[in-house]
C-alpha cells in the first residue's frame, strides 16, 4: 500500500504516506539533524487535473515523467510559474481579484500567475487549450503542426502564453478552471514546490497529445482513478514503473504507488475515485488550505504524516 490512515488517541485523523526510495536518503539525513529545521524556500507551481467520464468511473489525464521528482514521476500536467505569466491577455471569467479569493491568497498578482501558469502548462504538456475567440466559446481544433510548434516554443520559453493567444486573438477562458487543492513539499526534500491544483473537464472537440519532443521519454494517457487505487495492474502505470526501474538496474520490485506519486497526487486520485461523474468532481467545493506532510518515524521507517 502507498498510504494508510490512523486515528490517534486524541481522536484526530492522520494519513501516512510512503517515502520514495529517491527521497529516503534525504529523509534519513533530515531526521539525523533533527526534525523542525526549516527547509529550502518552495517555488510556486500550478497543475491541472483534467477529468472525463469513463466506462467504469471518472478518469484523469496523467503523465509519467521520470525527470520530475518534485512533482512525482506520475503526476498531473503542470509546472513552475514564470515571469511571462504576468503579461496582459484577453481575460474571460473570474477576475484576478476573484481568483485570489478562490485560492485563499492575499496576493492578487500571484493568484493571476498561478491561473495563467496552469493553462500554459496543460497546453504545453497535453495540447488542451482553455481559450477561444471571444463570443465563440472554446477552440475545438488545436492540433496540427502549427499548434505543436507553439507548444514547443512555449515549453522553451521562446514565447509567452499571452503571445500564443494574441497571435490568434483568443481569450483565456479562466471560467473553465476550478480551484482544487494546494500542497507544499515537505521540508526535507531539496527541491520543494508550493503547488496549486486546478480541476477542469476535457474540452469538447479537443484531443490530448504529448509534446512531440518528449514523446519518447514520457507517457500521457487517461487513467481510471478507482482502478489505479484498487487494482493498479489493470492500468498501464505499473508497466511504466517496471520499465523505468529495469532501465536503471532495478530488481523488478513490486509496484508501489507511493514510489511514483506524491501525497498530493494520491489524495486527489482518491477524490476522483469517489466522484460520481466528472461534473460532480468539478462542482464540489474545495478547501484550499495548504497541505504539508511532515516527516516522522514509524516502526523504524521514515514516513510522511498528514494530520486532519
Amino acid at each position: 500500500m502507498s498510504s494508510s490512515a490512523n486515528t490517534t488517541a486524541r481522536g484526530s485523523f492522520e494519513r501516512l504516506f510512503h517515502v520514495p526510495q529517491a527521497h529516503r536518503k534525504a529523509a534519513l539525513a533530515w531526521l539525523d539533524r533533527g526534525v523542525g529545521i526549516h527547509g529550502s524556500a518552495p517555488k510556486h507551481a500550478s497543475s491541472v487535473v483534467v477529468v472525463r467520464d469513463g466506462d467504469h468511473g471518472v478518469e484523469a489525464l496523467m503523465m509519467f515523467r521520470p525527470d520530475r521528482p518534485s512533482f512525482g514521476q506520475l503526476s498531473f500536467p503542470g509546472g513552475l510559474l514564470e515571469p511571462s505569466d504576468d503579461e496582459p491577455l484577453i481575460w474571460s471569467g473570474p477576475r484576478p481579484t476573484e481568483w485570489a479569493n478562490k485560492l485563499g491568497s492575499d496576493d492578487i498578482g500571484l493568484a493571476r500567475r498561478a491561473v495563467v501558469a496552469a493553462a500554459r502548462r496543460v497546453f504545453v504538456e497535453t495540447g488542451l487549450l482553455f481559450a477561444g475567440c471571444e463570443g465563440d466559446g472554446i477552440a475545438e481544433h488545436v492540433d496540427g503542426a502549427d499548434w505543436m510548434l507553439a507548444r514547443q516554443q512555449l515549453s522553451d520559453l521562446d514565447i509567452s502564453f499571452a503571445g500564443v493567444l494574441s497571435n490568434r486573438v483568443f481569450a483565456f477562458r479562466t471560467e473553465l478552471l476550478r480551484p482544487l487543492a494546494r500542497w507544499m513539499t515537505s521540508d526535507f526534500v531539496h527541491q520543494r514546490v508550493d503547488l496549486r491544483y486546478f480541476a477542469a473537464v476535457l474540452p469538447v472537440g479537443q484531443r490530448c497529445s504529448p509534446l512531440k519532443t518528449r514523446a519518447k521519454d514520457s507517457w500521457l494517457g487517461w487513467v481510471d482513478a478507482k482502478t489505479l487505487l484498487e487494482h493498479p495492474h489493470d492500468t498501464a502505470v505499473p508497466a511504466l514503473f517496471a520499465d523505468r526501474n529495469a532501465q536503471h538496474g532495478g530488481s523488478g520490485q513490486e509496484f508501489n504507488l507511493g514510489e511514483v506519486a506524491t501525497p498530493g497526487v494520491q489524495t486527489i486520485l482518491g477524490m476522483i475515485a469517489r466522484a460520481n461523474s466528472a461534473i460532480a468532481f468539478l462542482s464540489a467545493r474545495r478547501d484550499m488550505t495548504v497541505q504539508t506532510p511532515s516527516l516522522d518515524v514509524r516502526n523504524g521507517d521514515p514516513v510522511l504524516v498528514l494530520d486532519s
